[in-house]
């Protein structure tokens, strides 16, 4: 097969903490149960049902339920399952849901086969399984799972938004009229270009842009130039957002792709040569005017809009080269902005009275933009910046929120706030964006289902009868930050009624992994003040989330926050790293003392700069709030080596702070899902944390993001469309085939293959269509790679492979035979023209570690070469000084190969360096999180990307020695290979399986090597024990089954439970 089945690193999987000694073994199991042969019956415990606890408004026709074992003694197995499903606990014993029914075989899941589910049913569930000698087990305890709103015409609710925020501005052109004439083509001369603006660099650009041109006889006649062919002098086309046939499309704003037209970027003003459109009508038409648009979704920082031309002439021609003038035009000022946001963001109130006693009570609620819900005054939940990203117009994510407990009889009352978010980005002038769009202004859904104890019912829905207001937050941007003002507090004047909206998505879809939730505090380390009134609070370490500040002063006081990663020279936060510039502002009520965070934004940060305070802050002045997806924390990993811990530390928490709705490339500037970070770093997210429903919402976030000719876009949801390789990479595009691919190695996930198997077939046909030869040779190459050496084409068609390996085997398992061959055949093809192309003696493409590296993951290096080429590799890593300089491309394929090979201690070498490249040099420079460079703190670049943390994945598995065989699915086999290299004198794994926990923890004491290992039931592990010093065998378990000696390790097959092998070098 391909190279897949061949990998030792292709795994994952989400793990439970568990105890470490001090001494680096593995703490006993307070659970396990003593020997005899009743105790080795799995007990199942820690039930799912689609891999989330006891959910609430599941939308799951057919719910995966599923379990895990408890600790127990060897060798304990299970040969059988029975699953029962029932509409209450005591209905258990009949269930009359479902009964499985005894199953044969050791599956730890059971897809939901009984009567079809209605909408809020409530069902409790138990399992029980049998063991090798036939036995039973004891039923689990009961779990329950409850669906949602399963059918359109459950849904009550009416979609409402706030008077002021709803409603489009009329655009305003500019208007150039002239006598009327007679002609066929119509060209605006540019000599002069309006005001520049930044685009998000630190100088400023001019262009000339515009969002349409029209072409009319008289105020109100028809529009000769819609739809016409338009030819430029120069386009800077990118991905279809601008293009000069965007301009005739009848499309009068630049808020929504196309946006319009756009030259080519000047550092000037005035023109040496003009910029030029030239219309075809088609044929000669009279007119007298023509109208221009200008862009509308930009300001310059006076707020004013950019790049309307100044100085132009109208043109008119009868065959297109021969023109006349027929309208001069000099010194044009630009028709004003067209969004001016209303004074605060919309607040919404629905009072209503309870007179009996509540037996349940569910919110189900989404919004376009931010929400945030309270009743009586309580938060709904832990969740916060809901509804999660999407694809808005195809589809918005509901959640449901058990509120029974925050209603009580008489007057009740529902609050909801909006933010714009993500879905609702409009130009900030002073404030830094790194995108502009707009899905349409915020409105919400929201219904309260309330059902009695004397089960009767009764729903408070949105409609416009619920009253709005504008409140206390006055500005909020996803990236430029949030401000409030304590002193605004709603009158009963202010009220006004709501409106009804139309419906900005196409679909609503329940809730499928775990929300944005506070996980932790962070405390003040320290307090500077660079200069007067300006204070500056290290929070320690760099994360994502909210700062929380704590204050008292006069009313009207306005403190100004400021976050950022780092400091600049004179002891000032700097945001060159992360957009600038961001900020927060709290207006004080002048009540006491005030606390306050944002609600609508989040920011990535270390440091907070305060301006405005009205005293000196303390140590309780400010905390930092860490935000990110509440994916149950998972494996550990621990060494003897402080270097090697920080790693890991700076690793996980670029992990937690980009683990949000979507996985984040940088929690500031840019907030996007940038797709080979899901796709190559899958592993170090996988051993930390659950993401097995996570990385479920991940893959239909990119599906929905996929073209219709099969491109998957670098970034899902696809919020702005960038162009050439920033929009089509295959190690960016080809996640839609892997993610599903590791989700089915690392949790046995068939559902998510089948689900995607056509939009992988998609992709890899799109992929194909733009090869030559079975070769690729386009996209971004080895991204921030120290070598630029290696061919794109070389990566590019890695990517290809890739691709194209892994839906072969996606094929084979999901029982597509033929196309199974097909692709196994491609991927043959392409792995020749590799070779034929790029084989260049002991090495590949220019003979950087990046072509040997991908050349030898492929799996295509021709067996007598495959020493040679890893030879290579390994003397150009030496000649570095085991350093490397490969990008994030190839960065995992270094990693596989060398420890594939047996070459562990090379990846070592490099772990513990800290010079530049390594992660190392991050460490001892102050990163605190993983950065988007090597070159760590030193350079310009972010702070918080954890798109080189491939490492992760070999500490776990490579050091610590915690993987699955080859053939293993969801780690049903593990394979136990420690990395005893260096000067690392103990290193220890646990992880979450799908059966249970797993661990591996070895020591090295002089002489003498000691390993333990946890297998959990119904698994069994291939343990490979290093040979110190020549000695022939480990002092092992009587029952572990030996398999013989090879490359200097004892190989052994062991069953379930813990497990310990010695060894004293001779």
């Amino acid at each position: 097969m391909s190279e897949l089945s061949r990998r030792r690193f292709v795994q994952a999987g989400g793990v439970a903490a568990a105890a470490v000694t001090a001494g680096g073994a593995l703490a006993a199991p307070a659970s396990a149960a003593p020997g005899g042969p009743a105790a080795r019956t799995p007990r199942p415990v820690d039930p799912r049902v689609d891999h989330l606890r006891s959910p609430l408004g599941i939308d799951a026709a057919r719910p995966t339920l599923s379990w895990r074992f408890a600790a127990g003694p060897r060798d304990a197995v299970q040969t059988a399952f029975q699953v029962r499903v029932a509409s209450a606990d005591d209905r258990l014993a009949r269930p009359d849901l479902w009964d499985s029914g005894k199953v044969a075989g050791g599956a730890v899941s059971a897809v939901y086969a009984g009567r079809a589910l209605r909408s809020r049913e409530r069902a409790s569930w138990q399992v029980r399984v049998w063991d090798g000698q036939g036995r039973a087990s004891a039923w689990s305890e009961p779990s329950h799972f409850e669906t949602g709103l399963l059918a359109a015409a459950d849904w009550t609710a009416r979609w409402i938004g706030h008077p002021a925020w709803s409603g489009e501005p009329r655009p305003r052109p500019a208007t150039v009229a002239f006598p009327a004439r007679t002609a066929r083509y119509v060209r605006l001369n540019v000599t002069r270009l309006g005001l520049p603006i930044k685009e998000g660099w630190p100088y400023k650009v001019s262009r000339l842009q515009l969002a349409e041109v029209e072409v009319r006889d008289g105020a109100s006649g028809p529009n000769v130039a819609l739809r016409a062919r338009v030819t430029a002098s120069e386009s800077y086309t990118v991905g279809g957002q601008w293009e000069p046939k965007a301009v005739t499309d009848g499309s009068l704003t630049s808020d929504d792709a196309p946006f319009g037209y756009t030259s080519l970027e000047r550092r000037d003003q005035d023109l040496a040569s003009p910029v030029w459109l030239r219309i075809d009508l088609g044929e000669e038409r009279r007119f007298d005017r023509v109208v221009l648009y200008p862009r509308t979704d930009a300001m310059t920082d006076d707020e004013k809009t950019p790049n309307f031309p100044e100085d132009f002439t109208v043109e008119t021609s009868d065959d297109g080269t021969a023109f006349d003038t027929a309208a001069t035009v000099k010194g044009q000022e630009a028709p004003p902005p067209l969004h001016r946001g209303p004074a605060a963001l919309p607040v919404f109130e629905r009072g209503f009275r309870l007179g009996k006693r509540v037996r349940t009570a569910r919110l189900y609620a989404t919004a376009l933009g931010v929400l945030d819900v309270t009743v009586n005054g309580r938060p709904v939940s832990d969740a916060v910046l809901e509804p999660p990203y999407s694809t808005y117009k195809k589809r918005l994510v509901y959640s449901t929120y058990d509120v029974t407990k925050l209603l009580h009889r008489g007057g009740n009352t529902v609050r909801v706030e909006l933010g714009p978010g993500m879905a609702h980005v409009p130009p900030t002038p002073g404030r830094y964006e790194k995108l502009t769009r707009s899905d349409g202004k915020p409105a919400f859904l929201a219904q309260l289902d309330i059902t009695y104890t004397d089960g009767t019912r009764e729903t408070v829905a949105s409609d416009p009868s619920w009253r709005a207001a504008l409140g206390a937050t006055t500005f909020a941007n996803w990236y430029g930050g949030e401000d409030h003002d304590a002193r605004r507090v709603i009158g009963d004047g202010d009220w006004t009624d709501a409106i009804e909206v139309a419906s900005p998505t196409a679909s609503l879809a329940a809730r499928t992994s775990p929300p944005i939730e506070p996980v932790a505090v962070l405390r003040t380390r320290k307090i500077t003040q660079p200069k007067d009134g300006v204070y500056v609070v290290d929070l320690g370490v760099n994360f994502a989330g909210w700062p929380k500040l704590r204050v008292s002063g006069p009313a009207g006081t306005t403190v100004t926050m400021r976050p950022g990663e780092l400091l600049a020279a004179d002891g000032t936060v700097s945001q060159h790293t992360t957009g600038s510039p961001i900020w927060d502002t709290y207006t004080l009520s002048g009540r006491g003392t005030e606390t306050w965070h944002p609600r609508f934004v989040y920011h990535g940060f270390r440091y907070l700069q305060l301006e405005g305070l009205p005293a000196a802050p303390d140590d309780g002045t400010v905390t930092g709030i860490v935000l990110r997806a509440a994916n149950e924390a998972a494996g550990t990993f621990t060494s003897s080596h402080g270097l090697l811990n920080d790693i890991h530390k700076i690793i996980d928490r670029a992990v937690q702070s980009n683990m949000y709705s979507v996985l984040t490339d940088c929690p500031h500037r840019e907030k996007l899902g940038w797709l080979e970070q899901a796709n190559l770093v899958f592993p170090a997210v996988a051993r930390n944390y659950d993401v097995a429903a996570y990385y479920g919402d991940i893959v239909r976030n990119i599906a929905e993001a996929q073209t219709e000719d099969g491109l998957v876009p670098d970034i899902a949801p696809e919020f702005t469309v960038f162009s050439g390789g920033f929009r089509d990479d295959p190690n960016w595009g080809n996640v839609i085939v892997f993610a599903p691919w590791q989700m089915y190695r690392a949790y046995g996930d068939t559902a998510t293959l089948r689900a995607y198997y056509p939009n992988m077939v998609r992709y890899v046909d799109h992929l194909t269509r733009k090869a030559s030869g079975h070769l690729l040779d386009y996209g971004l190459g080895d991204w921030i790679a120290f070598d630029t050496s290696t061919p794109t084409g070389v990566t590019a068609t890695f990517g290809y492979h890739r691709a194209v390996s892994a839906l072969a085997r996606i094929a084979e398992v999901i029982g597509r035979d033929a196309d199974a061959a097909k692709y196994e055949a491609l991927a043959a093809d392409i792995g020749d023209a590799f070779n034929a192309k790029y084989a260049t003696g002991d090495t590949y493409g220019s003979g950087s570690q990046a072509c040997d590296a991908f050349a030898l993951d492929m799996g295509v290096v021709p067996a007598a070469k495959r020493d040679a080429v890893l030879a290579h590799l390994v003397d150009s890593i030496k000649a570095k000084g085991y350093h490397l300089t490969v990008g994030e491309i190839a960065l995992p394929s270094v990693f596989h190969v060398l420890s594939a090979a047996g070459r562990d201690d090379v990846v070592h070498a490099f772990a513990t360096q800290t010079g530049n490249p390594s992660y190392g040099y991050q460490v001892v420079h102050g990163a605190t999180s993983l950065t988007e460079n090597w070159d760590g703190p030193t350079s310009g670049l972010s702070q918080n990307h954890f798109m080189l943390g491939a490492i992760d994945e070999w500490f776990h598995a490579g050091l610590a020695g915690l993987g699955q065989t080859d053939d293993s699915v969801g780690f049903e086999t593990l394979l136990v290979r420690p990395a005893v290299v260096g000067d690392v004198t103990r290193a220890a794994a646990t992880y979450e399986t799908p059966r249970g926990r797993a661990a591996s923890a070895w020591r090295r004491t002089g002489r003498r090597l000691r390993l333990d290992v946890t297998v959990p039931p119904g698994a069994k592990a291939r343990v490979e024990f290093p040979l110190l010093g020549g000695n022939s065998g480990p002092n092992a378990p009587s029952d572990a089954r030996r398999l013989g000696v090879k490359d200097g390790r004892a190989l052994f097959e062991i069953g379930s439970g813990d497990w310990t092998f010695e060894n004293t070098a001779s």
